[in-house]
């Protein structure tokens, strides 16, 4: 990486927050460490090139070894995800690295007393068990709800002068090549919080640790929010978007692909963000750390908002299990859509078919049953209903007047009686329009 890629660095905090992170370290030795390294940064070839692309991900995917591979399914404590955690890297498949959003119990949006950073780690549990039902991956988890993975936090402690010395010689590299030019400072950014600088020195240590193991694709794992919000009140957006770098970094075109693909899953059933600037779902970004901010990434590097946190699937408690699986079942579909193996046959969603017999549909009814009947009927082309969009109509998994509506029309469209209600010829004729696929 460090002698075939120009990198562009904004985070100047490196030495300061090597220093509070590691305060037992003498100063003096520590700079010169940080020197040292710089040095050797500085003196590598630099240039602009594709550190990874479309095909050599696809031939990797193609050539991966399967034989003898385990198709585990299993939950985040089981054996074999405890194994993803902890892991190198296979030289023999697509790595990919889950990093679920913020560090353990630390850092992220709050509402309603969810966390985000929980959230995060429950999405990431689901998708890493379907990963695992495909030998072609292997997949490594960056943390649990308390800990880092021994594999990163081990990195951090040790390379922390490296990471330090790194960071602040791509700041002083890529400045000449903004100056004359060759890097193009788009203004159409969209603004984010500061990571804090502890966290964001973790941050680009996961960059430069996927780097150097030859990780494929890492998927940051996050739940949305915006600044001004007030803390206890539910905000005026909606929807998700899916961040990857900026298509001058050496892995934009990889990354915008791979989120270009999972982003089309995702608006299957969800809103796209509805905050100016993400509303077009696949967003360029030169400032995410996460994504290869300074172009510190050689693999593709997304971060994927799934939607706000004050949305009501998430807040629903009977809903969110169905919403973080169905957002987890959307990402995996998206991944086996870039790599020309699609998962067929599939609805494109985890909820249904479900038992019809269940669900009520009476105003403010909630749970995984309405989630479903909202899902299937958006498949059916019913949801939402004419005139209303995905903002006005989400598949919340809470029933109103956008899923009577829905049901009317569905009705109307097969010649059944338009009531609204969700009675059972209503049941009937959805059991023979969604057979198990």
């Amino acid at each position: 990486m460090q002698d075939a890629l120009v990198r562009l660095a904004v985070y100047t905090g490196g030495l300061a927050s090597l220093m509070i992170l590691f305060p037992i370290v003498g100063v003096e030795p520590l700079e010169q460490e940080v020197a040292r390294v710089s040095r050797e940064i500085q003196s590598a070839t630099t240039f602009f090139v594709q550190s990874i692309t479309v095909s050599e991900i696809l031939i990797d995917y193609q050539n991966a070894k399967i034989a003898g591979s385990s198709t585990t399914t299993s939950s985040y404590s089981s054996k074999a995800a405890r194994a993803a955690r902890r892991k190198a890297p296979s030289a023999e498949k697509v790595s990919i690295l889950i990093v679920p959003g913020h560090e353990p119990g630390m850092g992220g949006t709050e509402f309603g007393g969810l966390y985000e950073r929980d959230i995060a780690i429950d999405i990431s549990d689901s998708l890493v068990d379907l990963l695992k039902q495909n030998p072609r991956y292997d997949v490594i988890v960056a943390r649990t709800k308390t800990e880092w993975n021994p594999l990163l936090q081990s990195y951090f402690d040790t390379h922390a002068a490296e990471i330090a010395a790194f960071i602040e010689s791509q700041k002083q590299q890529m400045a000449g090549y903004i100056a004359t030019g060759r890097f193009t400072l788009e203004s159409d950014q969209v603004s984010h919080p500061s990571a804090p600088s502890a966290a964001a020195l973790k941050i680009y240590g996961i960059n430069k640790w996927t780097s150097e193991n030859n990780v494929a694709i890492t998927l940051h794992l996050h739940v949305n929010d915006y600044g001004g919000r007030r803390s206890r009140r539910s905000g005026i957006y909606d929807g998700f978007v899916v961040y990857v770098p900026d298509h001058q970094y050496s892995n934009g075109e990889a990354s915008k692909a791979i989120g270009m693909a999972i982003a089309n899953r995702l608006s299957a059933y969800h809103a796209t963000s509805t905050l100016s600037k993400e509303d077009v779902g696949v967003v360029e970004d030169r400032e995410l750390i996460a994504t290869g901010s300074n172009n510190t990434a050689d693999g593709a590097a997304l971060l994927i908002e799934y939607g706000y946190i004050y949305e009501p699937q998430f807040q629903k408690s009977r809903v969110r299990e169905v919403a973080i699986a169905d957002y987890a079942y959307a990402t995996y579909l998206g991944l086996q859509d870039f790599f020309n193996d699609p998962v067929a046959p599939t609805y494109g969603s985890i909820s249904f078919p479900y038992d019809w017999d269940t669900v009520t549909v009476a105003d403010g009814a909630t749970g995984p049953g309405v989630y479903a009947l909202q899902s299937a009927l958006r498949y059916l082309g019913s949801y939402p209903p004419r005139g209303k969009t995905f903002s006005d109509c989400p598949v919340s998994g809470v029933a109103g007047k956008c899923t009577q509506k829905a049901i009317a029309e569905y009705q109307a469209a097969g010649g059944l009686e338009t009531t609204g209600t969700f009675g059972p010829k209503t049941r009937a004729a959805l059991e023979k329009d969604l057979p198990t696929p």
